[in-house]
């Protein structure tokens, strides 16, 4: 047992370690406790030193002033970060056309989504192993740097390489703030929670419009996106400042010395250098002898550190599903254009490759993987791969139609720039408004399967409406189709009102404090995911239906087909020659409203099985804890720092609608 191995004599110790000390390392490190029994049942597991150490810093976290100025943070910091992504996603559009290369949109945005979607579980178990808060800071820099490059990029190639590290960066900032408006509530009050992270999108709906207008009439797309390399994090200081404040309370307490002293004894393999640090610096009586055995130890240490961080995080598993996704879908999205690639090298050996990753990808993490990406005891759980597929086909489903949104209301129905920004960010005004609402129900309801349900419902209508009013367009009558398609919007953002933030609430009940920040980070992931494919199927249709359906149209209208080509590279410069209602512009609206109908069709059909799905969701009554663990396992005298085990996997739930559909279709569940 751990408990026995670390109280040994020195003597019997040192001569383990010549024999065995990699193997007792990992046996104490990895994810347990020094003082911890090893459990004998597969779903209780012991606590890391991480958890344990977040868990002290949110046991400060107890007065008014201080929770103020943490939630505010978070809200003021998810604010410009919200306000930033809109602008710059809109900027995308006008770099790609600076570079002759506005068919590459969905490409550039597909590289920020997959990296994202890769770097999110690595942001979350770092931040388990250094802290929330110099996790945020490395996120930080990451974003900055990559913002800078983009503003200054002269090609396209150097543009994408800026959205790789600004991608990663993006995604840090995101899950952290989330993490942490879940770290600091309870399970009843969650819903509340994840409702500051997002009520910023009830502002942003109606003032990025301007600012993207502003920016571009005064600046242009270059200065507005370096704008925010200072903006942001200046933002962000209300919400770093609380972090301090509680890490330096949580410091000069007893519980965070005996972490301390628990997680030193745990590091098998630092006690040699230790005592040689020690003896050394008692040896050498020099200044300078002794900053250098300092710095020798320090190297050990950081090399104690990365090795370990390497093997927790994961970090070639994160490399696979850069590779996976990333040499599947972009390359469909860059096969088609003008001239169709589908048989070229450039495409067809990335797509292998990628194809070749997967089953690399499950061979390490079923053999090799000391901690798994993916946490299997979790994803056996119904309420957990439920969750996860619904996370990734409903912005699967709701990325299709939206990711040429701009170009189609600007291009295709004769919006403003004011109004092709805002009408597609509608959607996210109103579940933003929707989610504290629900919020307060749940509050007294203390259940989320039947509001995510209903959810998936109103979703049907939604898609329905961005059939007809997307695919119907007749390039004259353009306000009717602005306004029907606004309405869409509408609906669709209260239909994910109901079901997005409850689905990952739901999965959280599913878990423990330990592997929430995990659980949370794969659900934004797989839901990024989702959203790439969103963006790998339209751009691929995009780009292999629309020069081809342009031509047709022209020469239906009597147009010169040689106009296609600038109307598919470059539209917005191509409609300040075109106005509305001449036959080239309406040929061109004719080709976006039947492309876009296609596009909108394969969304319909992706939230049948959304709402299949729905169903295999538990239902945990929402505590007043932070989880379930809390109301399960009660410790008399102790916190929740000072709980060494936890189970990882709750299936006690009273699911009152799949009682229902069992009396109705008198089938059992397993």
């Amino acid at each position: 047992m751990a408990d026995t191995k670390v109280a040994r004599e020195p003597s019997s110790l040192d001569e383990d370690l010549k024999h065995d000390s990699h193997r007792l390392s990992e046996e104490l490190t990895t994810h347990k406790s020094a003082s911890s029994a090893a459990s004998e049942d597969s779903k209780v597991y012991e606590k890391s030193f991480g958890v344990r150490k977040m868990e002290v810093m949110l046991d400060q976290l107890d007065n008014f002033p201080l929770k103020f100025l943490h939630f505010f943070g978070i809200f003021i910091g998810m604010y410009v970060s919200v306000v930033e992504t809109k602008v710059t996603s809109v900027f995308v559009s006008y770099a790609t056309e600076s570079y002759k290369q506005h068919s590459l949109m969905s490409t550039i945005s597909l590289i920020r989504t997959v990296v994202a979607a890769s770097s999110l579980p690595a942001f979350a178990r770092l931040s388990d192993i250094f802290g929330r808060f110099e996790l945020f800071c490395f996120g930080l820099i990451l974003r900055i740097v990559g913002l800078i490059v983009m503003s200054q990029a002269s090609t396209i190639h150097k543009y994408a390489g800026g959205i790789v590290l600004y991608g990663c960066g993006f995604a840090g900032a995101r899950i952290l703030f989330q993490i942490s408006a879940q770290d600091a509530t309870s399970l009843r009050y969650r819903i509340l929670g994840n409702a500051i992270v997002v009520c910023p999108t009830i502002i942003t709906t109606w003032s990025s419009g301007q600012i993207v207008d502003q920016l571009l009439e005064t600046r242009g797309w270059k200065f507005g996106i370096a704008l925010w390399a200072f903006t942001f994090p200046l933002a962000c200081v209300p919400y770093l400042v609380s972090y301090l404040i509680m890490k330096w309370k949580a410091i000069h307490t007893p519980e965070w010395q005996q972490l301390r002293a628990e997680e030193k004894e745990s590091q098998v393999e630092m006690r040699e250098y230790r005592a040689a640090r020690d003896v050394a610096l008692q040896n050498k009586k020099g200044k300078f002898a002794r900053v250098l055995t300092h710095l020798k130890f320090f190297g050990h240490y950081s090399k104690y550190k990365a090795v370990r961080a390497f093997w927790e995080v994961d970090f070639v598993a994160c490399l696979f599903i850069v590779l996976i996704f990333g040499l599947i879908l972009v390359p469909m999205t860059l096969a088609g254009g003008v001239h169709s690639q589908w048989k070229t090298a450039k495409i067809i050996v990335p797509l292998v490759l990628g194809f070749c990753c997967v089953p690399l990808f499950v061979l390490w993490e079923l053999k090799v993987a000391r901690t798994p990406l993916i946490p299997f005891p979790l994803l056996r759980d119904r309420g957990v791969w439920s969750g996860f597929i619904i996370a990734i086909l409903s912005t699967f489903s709701s990325g299709v139609p939206n990711t040429y949104a701009y170009p189609v209301l600007l291009v295709g129905m004769n919006a403003s720039k004011v109004v092709a920004t805002r009408t597609p960010q509608l959607s996210g005004f109103v579940s933003s408004l929707v989610l504290p609402v629900l919020g307060f129900v749940v509050l007294k309801v203390r259940r989320t399967k039947g509001f995510i349900l209903f959810g998936c419902c109103v979703l049907f209508i939604a898609m329905g409406l961005f059939v007809h009013f997307r695919g119907d367009n007749d390039g004259i009558r353009d306000k009717y189709f602005r306004d029907g398609l606004a309405i869409a919007f509408v609906i669709e953002g209260f239909a994910s009102g109901f079901f997005m933030r409850p689905v990952g609430i739901s999965i959280q009940t599913c878990t423990n404090h330990e592997y929430m920040a995990t659980v949370s980070a794969l659900f934004a992931s797989i839901y990024n995911i989702g959203g790439a494919c969103a963006k790998c199927v339209a751009g691929a249709i995009w780009t292999q239906k629309m020069y081809p359906t342009i031509v047709k149209h022209m020469k239906e209208l009597g147009v010169n087909p040689e106009l296609a080509k600038n109307a598919y590279k470059q539209p917005y410069k191509f409609i300040t020659t075109a106005k509305w209602g001449t036959p080239a512009r309406r040929a061109v609206a004719l080709a976006y409203a039947e492309v876009q109908k296609q596009l909108c069709i394969v969304a319909l059909c992706l939230v049948v099985p959304l709402f299949f799905f729905a169903f295999f969701l538990r239902d945990h009554r929402l505590g007043d804890h932070q989880s379930l663990e809390d109301e399960l396992v009660e410790e008399k005298g102790q916190t929740a720092a000072e709980r060494r085990k936890e189970h990882v996997v709750f299936t006690n739930d009273d699911d009152i609608i799949l009682r229902y559909l069992k009396k109705v279709f008198t089938f059992g569940r397993k």
